[in-house]
This record gives structure tokens, C-alpha cells and sequence, in this order.
């Protein structure tokens, strides 16, 4: 990657190419950057490039002589790449630009300053413009290094590892999950273990719901035109369902905290395997799940009485508000997704919530409520 930038201030980018990644790149050749300077240029005995614009107004404009000389000295005709003008006039840079130019193979970049370059020097030697966003800079020198340094992570070899520059924000149309590294435990803050586990589908799959769950909180617009899977959209339909579900219990008084869908997709297995008599799971899984998922009806393990030791009605909630934890995990079998409750749910607040499993964490005691009118609330505890 070959790239040109045409500027009044050279010394403004030297610093930054000289350093990190980008220093390294060049320095091993993987990219070559040339700063022209535009006065060089200039007819003007003081080496002037501006002039005040015509009609008038503040300010001063680019002339159209060196910028059009400058680039006549320095580029073939015809240019094979890019002549990018950076202005908050151009199209908005995002990744897909960024990968439309790395192909390109060569950029010409010029710098504007003042308020503005001569439109015709524009008409003469730029085939675009380009903005890094919605903001206005002084000059051009800072959108230049933008691009040469977005572009360079895409040049093999510049990252070290290739992957690096695939699995990022935008890459995939979705903001990146969060990393982490040593150590495990930060004052505190621990990684989370499925990082530590060493089962890659696991950590994949965590991956992909952590970056689906971070754009549609920060970024939904992206959504519209990532490259999303049918297994992406469910996900979606899950995330989005649960912070509705938070919100209610928000509301009434019991904050939760939602587990992984990785965990949400184990646990009723794990429900199952911990208060179904061994003699009965084969009985009763072709009562309560269904599906590849197997989110099923689990509260038939109580109503066909696959679980013979249980409590029902108004009693079975009396036990549980005895013997319940502090803290206690909450499964929506329709929605398949998993909470860690703070103290109990109000009995409103279950109603609200349809078919709902309470359990806690070491699953030795749990309460099920099937949402159906008087069909019931089942306890059992081992």
C-alpha cells in the first residue's frame, strides 16, 4: 500500500507515523507514506498557498496553483488509486469504505486548511471526498492519519496476525465483545468463565451474543444492515425480550441480573436432571421439552407427577418464601432466558411473567409457576 499525503504542515503526521503499529509498518516496508508539502509548490515568492475568497467572506482559501502542481509532480497520469480529499463535506468513512480503499492500492490524500481548497483545483485532481464524521477540524491532517492508520490494519502482515482485523467493531457489522486478559481477577472483577474454560464453540458463542447485545444497546442502527444469521435474529429476539423483562422486575422491586443465553440454553437440563427421580427423566422428557432447544414444559415434571415429593397452590408458595435464598435464579421457559434475582419476586410479579421457574443456585430447592390460572405453583426440595 503506497500512500501520498499532500499537506501544508508535514510535520504535524510525522510523529505519528514514526510510532507503534504504523512506525513498524513502515519501517518493514509494508506500507509506504510520502508527505508532500505544498508550499514546495507555490509560485508566490513568499511561498504563499492561500488568498482571500472571492464574493467575499471570513477567512482565507486554498489556491488551486500548488495543490495542482503538487500533485502533477508527484503522481502519474493516469493515477491508478484514490485522490481523497479530506473534507466534512465528503462522504462519512466507515468500514466499508476503509476496505473499499485498502484494495485500492494507492491513495493521494490532501489536507485542507483555512476555510476551504479552490473548487477547481478540487475539479482538477480529486475524485472524492472523504469525512471522518460530523464535526469540523482545522485541518485536514488529522482525518489523513485516520484513514492511513484504518487502512494499514487491513495490509497483511501490519497486525501480526490477520484475525486481528477481522473480528472487530464494524468488521462484522456489529460493535466488537469485550476483551480481557491477566488477571483473572482484578480486585475483584473476574473474568468470565467461559473465557477461562477452554471450549471454543462456548466462548464463540458468548462472543457473538456479547457484540449482538452491545450494538442493540449502543449501535441499534447497525442492525439494519448487518450480515445476520437466522441464529443471529433469534438471539436478537432474546436480548431484546430480556431487557423488557429487567425493566418489569425493575419495577417491582427485584433487580436481576440476566445470565449468558449459553447458560439460559443449559439450565433446564440442569433443572431437570436435579428434581427429576432418576427412574422418571425418561418418562417425563417427552412431556416437558420440546424442541432442539429443549425449553419445553418443565412444570409438567410436577402436574403428570414425574416429581411425586412436591407441595402445590398456595402452600408450595408459603414454603418457598421460607426456605428461599437471598439471591435466587429465575427461568422463563417461553423466553429461554436466565436472571440471578435479588431477594423474592412478588407473587404480582410472577403473574406478569408467565410460565416462571425459581430455583436456587445449587438447585436443591426451586417453585414453579405455570401461568395458567388456577393450574398451579408446585415446590419440591432435595
Amino acid at each position: 500500500m503506497k500512500i501520498k499525503v499532500f499537506t501544508l504542515f508535514p510535520d504535524m503526521l510525522r510523529p505519528t507515523l514514526s510510532q507503534s503499529i504504523l512506525g513498524r509498518a513502515i519501517a518493514a516496508g509494508l506500507i509506504e507514506v510520502e508527505l508532500i508539502d505544498i508550499r514546495d509548490y507555490s509560485h508566490e515568492k513568499h511561498r504563499n498557498t492561500d488568498d482571500y475568497p472571492f464574493g467575499g467572506g471570513a477567512g482565507m482559501v486554498m489556491a488551486a496553483q500548488p495543490i495542482v502542481d503538487a500533485f502533477a509532480a508527484n503522481l502519474p497520469d493516469p493515477f491508478p488509486g484514490r485522490r481523497i480529499y479530506l473534507s466534512p463535506r465528503g462522504r462519512t468513512l466507515n468500514q466499508h469504505i476503509v476496505e473499499e480503499l485498502a484494495q485500492a492500492g494507492e491513495l493521494a490524500l490532501l489536507c485542507g486548511h483555512y476555510e476551504g481548497v479552490d473548487q477547481r483545483a478540487l475539479d482538477a485532481v480529486i475524485d472524492e471526498e472523504l469525512s471522518i464524521g460530523d464535526y469540523v477540524l482545522t485541518g485536514g491532517e488529522l482525518g489523513a492519519l485516520v484513514v492511513i492508520d484504518a487502512v494499514a490494519r487491513l495490509v497483511p502482515g501490519v497486525l501480526g496476525s490477520d484475525d486481528s482485523s477481522e473480528d472487530e467493531s464494524f468488521t462484522t457489522g456489529l460493535l466488537e465483545y469485550p476483551q480481557y486478559t491477566r488477571p483473572a481477577d482484578f480486585r475483584g472483577a473476574r473474568v468470565p468463565e467461559v473465557l477461562l474454560g477452554g471450549n471454543h464453540a462456548d466462548i464463540t458463542a458468548w462472543r457473538r451474543e456479547q457484540s449482538l447485545l452491545l450494538t442493540l444497546q449502543r449501535r441499534a442502527d447497525l442492525l439494519d444492515s448487518a450480515p445476520l444469521t437466522d441464529g443471529d435474529r433469534a438471539m436478537l429476539a432474546r436480548l431484546r425480550r430480556s431487557g423488557e423483562i429487567e425493566a418489569m422486575l425493575q419495577a417491582h422491586g427485584a433487580p436481576a441480573q440476566r445470565l449468558s443465553l449459553l447458560d439460559a440454553d443449559r439450565w433446564p437440563k440442569q433443572w431437570f436432571a436435579a428434581f427429576v427421580p432418576e427412574a422418571n427423566r425418561k418418562a417425563a422428557k417427552k412431556h416437558c421439552f420440546s424442541g432442539r432447544r429443549h425449553t419445553g414444559h418443565l412444570w409438567q415434571a410436577f402436574a403428570m407427577g414425574f416429581i411425586p415429593d412436591c407441595v402445590e397452590g398456595d402452600a408450595a408458595w408459603t414454603l418457598w418464601q421460607e426456605n428461599a435464598p437471598e439471591d435466587c435464579l429465575l427461568f422463563l421457559p417461553e423466553h429461554e432466558i436466565l436472571y440471578r434475582v435479588q431477594g423474592i419476586p412478588s407473587r404480582e410479579c410472577l403473574s406478569a411473567l408467565g410460565d416462571v421457574i425459581l430455583a436456587d443456585e445449587g438447585l436443591t430447592r426451586t417453585l414453579v409457576r405455570t401461568g395458567r390460572g388456577n393450574e398451579g405453583m408446585y415446590y419440591t426440595d432435595i
